[in-house]
């Protein structure tokens, strides 16, 4: 079983209201109305001055602050946006050295959208299986909107700038991952250059594969939907998660949707920032049940099951 020994978010402390980027992002006055009335959007966190590289390097510094460097086997950035670096640039190389990981191997990982980063939880799982005991990961996941192409989904959503950090391993403390699972649509690979027919499809589709991923992992970790605490989303919108949770019979309450209207959909490190959110906030109890759940363009979807510290692991 893998534990998340310690998540750490970067969350920018500035952040721009979406009416007020409309000539950036060259959207419509109506386009605007429906992202903040409709779909409960209302501002994105912005990194500015800080690349990708920098708020990796931020955080991961924190995330591995208490954690024997020795010992870490792997190191994992998880992010959204297949390229985010010219090759040449060997950006895992950098991190590797900067954090002094001499003995860790580095790779990155992409092309499931913003599903890859529970994904890549599983994946670290995997590889720790065949490392001598007491052996960790650090798993780095998200990233920085690059362009107004990137940063504006029509009609769903707006993204932001937020990464986070997680050290993990095969044994406690921290919080206990129960299970994960995926699910690929492979028709809707497409993503935004979808026709208009194989669109209102994935439109269709969207909230049921969703429910059904968050089932799949609910029943993996061999519990029943109202052994859940607390769903942790991404924060894509709140409508879309209105319609998920009527289609589960989930009372609304019962996800976490704070962040939302704060920080905007910040590609795949939302769950993880939902936790510590949920966490410090109080609304996650010690030895609560938790849902993280992400999809991504492209048909993916993933969920996993967490049972959060008690401190005594």
């Amino acid at each position: 079983m893998l534990y998340l020994r310690k998540v750490v978010p970067f969350v920018p402390e500035h952040s721009a209201a979406i009416p007020d980027l409309r000539e950036q992002l060259e959207i419509s006055r109506s386009e605007v109305r429906l992202l903040t009335r409709f779909l409960g959007l209302d501002r994105i966190v912005v990194a500015e001055g800080l690349s990708t590289l920098d708020m990796l390097l931020a955080i991961g510094q924190e995330a591995l602050a208490e954690t024997d460097r020795s010992q870490v086997r792997y190191l994992i950035h998880a992010h959204t946006v297949q390229h985010l670096a010219l090759p040449g640039l060997r950006w895992m190389d950098v991190l590797r050295a900067k954090f002094g990981l001499d003995g860790a191997t580095a790779f990155s990982m992409s092309h499931q959208g913003c599903a890859i980063g529970l994904s890549a939880l599983k994946v670290a799982e995997s590889l720790l299986a065949g490392e001598p005991a007491g052996s960790t990961a650090l798993v780095l996941i998200g990233e920085k909107a690059l362009s107004s192409v990137m940063q504006h989904l029509p009609g769903t959503s707006v993204l932001g700038d937020a990464t986070a950090g997680v050290v993990v391993g095969l044994d406690g403390p921290g919080d206990a991952l129960l299970s994960v699972a995926h699910r690929t649509c492979g028709e809707f690979h497409q993503a935004m250059n979808m026709p208009p027919d194989l669109q209102h499809r994935y439109r269709l589709a969207y909230s049921p594969e969703l429910a059904a991923v968050m089932l799949d992992a609910i029943d993996a970790a061999g519990l029943g939907l109202d052994e859940i605490d607390l769903v942790l989303p991404h924060n894509v919108n709140r409508y879309s998660w209105t319609t998920t949770a009527r289609r589960l019979g989930l009372p609304l309450d019962r996800i976490y949707l704070e962040n939302v209207p704060k920080t905007g959909h910040c590609f795949c490190a939302d769950p993880f920032m939902n936790l510590s959110t949920a966490r410090a906030e109080g609304v996650v109890r010690p030895g609560a049940n938790v849902l993280m759940v992400s999809a991504g363009q492209g048909g993916t979807f993933a969920a996993a099951v967490a049972r959060t510290s008690t401190g005594q692991e």
